[in-house]
């Protein structure tokens, strides 16, 4: 059964059937929502929240064929403003279920190289985090969410020229503390 038959049906008072579209997206929509508050607790209430919103709105919906991605805009945008109102960044108590933002980092195939990969991740993440939320947002969108520039300008409501010079900027700040680090040279930063 597609989205799209499953929000008629709900529309058409068959409101346990919105159960259907929770079971297959609560997944998504969790580590979504993890990856901007990075805290098990919040993303759990933001998941539900997205859902209930989602619930709520069902029928201002355009294109229930895109239910996805209008559940996950939902759900950005209350991670973010989440993550704005209360500006607390909490590490996950479980290694296990933290999210690694950067697995496209990983790409050595011997094992000098993925541990000198993997302390470089975990340095790109510490400098990610400490970003200026207008620079740490479009950077997570951008990288870990996998949205387009175009999505990021919609979600935000800034212009895409805006989410393109943020993001080259993040990216800069990002490149100059590795340098200053000594965890990349110059050379390198550039090839990049």
């Amino acid at each position: 059964m597609s989205d799209a038959q499953v929000i008629e049906q709900v529309l058409n008072g068959d409101t346990g059937a919105f159960e259907i579209l929770i079971l297959k997206y609560q997944s998504q929509i969790f580590y979504s929502a993890l990856n901007i508050v990075k805290n098990k607790e919040y993303a759990e209430d933001i998941c539900q929240d997205a859902f209930l919103k989602a619930y709520q709105k069902l029928d201002t919906l355009m294109d229930k064929e895109h239910f996805y991605p209008w559940l996950k805009r939902i759900a950005v945008n209350l991670a973010l403003n989440h993550y704005e109102r209360d500006k607390r960044i909490v590490d996950m108590e479980d290694e296990e279920s933290e999210v690694d933002y950067f697995d496209r980092l990983t790409t050595g195939e011997c094992p000098e190289d993925y541990i000198i990969k993997d302390e470089l991740k975990k340095y790109v993440k510490f400098f990610v985090d400490g970003l200026p939320d207008k620079f740490r947002n479009i950077i997570i969108l951008r990288e870990v969410e996998d949205l387009s520039y175009e999505e990021i300008a919609e979600m935000l409501n800034i212009s895409l020229g805006t989410v393109r010079s943020r993001l080259f900027n993040a990216r800069q700040i990002i490149k100059e503390r590795l340098i200053k680090q000594g965890l990349i040279d110059n050379a390198f930063a550039e090839a990049k």
